[in-house]
């Protein structure tokens, strides 16, 4: 295992919310509001391991060889439009997080739920059950589209959980292995838990049971051929009913080893304008500390001006 993977390998719990925007709102404005918006807002709260914001485009399982009992594609009406991985280093960081801010601020930023999420279920990945496998990209902190073939393909199971995750732990160990494989990261959901996520201020507004997944890996390979030569080798009949491949736009990354990045304190389209022109002036610890406070200590985007 790299370093890469190890890193994220130190969360102790991660929250895994899959959403869908309400009817009639623009699906790039709600987009770009999670992304420039709400993500800032949350990668502020203490306590956050990790923070990563997945957007799909639509679910294509066409390149995949048909298998009897089990479906590759999905309506449209019932395809996620997003995911945010949120993990957390431990039970003390979960409850920093669930202190901070106070409730009357953190209902106007869970606002934003009402505001733009129309359907939304958060799963629960506790301890061993989220795994990054491997992790050759290279990049700790991935901002905008991936650079090379990245999907989430999102499972629903037909064996009993037990046998299901076994089998699936196996299988990403040995897809991680195969030398196509640049990234992998299992999360075997628990069934969502809505008088936790209630208690927790969070608005109830989730998926129906037959629409919700039972596992996602995260996957990251050299090219569609190569997730195809993989997908196809598997007998999935025996464990799975559907599996939707979610091609991935963009990985928005706000908290990375226990701090926020760059772009989760100033926004991706900052950190767009100063990459693009090597503005990293805009990017010294000590301005960013002069500008949010404690929050920025320790956050570094390279290279750094002197």
């Amino acid at each position: 295992m790299n370093d890469l993977a190890e890193t994220e390998n130190r969360a102790w719990l991660g929250r895994v919310t899959c959403g869908w925007k309400k009817p009639g709102l623009p699906l790039e404005d709600v987009l770009r509001y999670w992304r420039d918006v709400h993500s800032p807002a949350i990668a502020r709260r203490p306590g956050i391991w990790e923070y990563r914001h997945f957007q799909f485009s639509a679910v294509d399982g066409s390149d995949f060889a048909s298998v009897a009992g089990v479906a590759f594609d999905c309506p449209a009406v019932e395809q996620l439009m997003w995911t945010s991985d949120v993990r957390y280093a431990g039970p003390d960081e979960l409850a920093a997080f669930g202190a901070d801010p106070d409730p009357a601020t953190r209902a106007h930023l869970l606002g934003d739920i009402d505001l733009i999420v129309d359907q939304s279920t958060t799963y629960r990945v506790v301890a061993e059950l989220g795994h990054t496998f491997v992790d050759k990209s290279g990049d700790p902190a991935p901002q905008g589209a991936p650079k090379a073939h990245t999907v989430s393909l999102f499972l629903r199971r037909r064996s009993e959980e037990a046998p299901f995750r076994g089998w699936l732990t196996a299988l990403a160990a040995d897809w991680a292995a195969d030398p196509a494989v640049i990234r992998l990261r299992l999360s075997l959901f628990e069934a969502p838990d809505m008088e936790a996520e209630r208690a927790s201020g969070y608005p109830i507004k989730t998926h129906p049971v037959e629409r919700q997944y039972q596992a996602w890996i995260d996957i990251t390979a050299a090219d569609a051929a190569a997730l195809t030569r993989l997908v196809d080798a598997v007998d999935l009949a025996a464990h799975v009913t559907a599996l939707h491949a979610y091609p991935v736009r963009a990985i928005y990354t706000s908290n990375r080893d226990g701090r926020p990045t760059f772009v989760g304190l100033r926004g991706f389209p900052a950190y767009a304008a100063l990459t693009a022109i090597s503005g990293y002036n805009q990017a010294h610890p000590l301005l960013l500390e002069w500008m949010y406070g404690d929050v920025a200590r320790g956050v570094t985007l390279a290279p750094v001006a002197a």
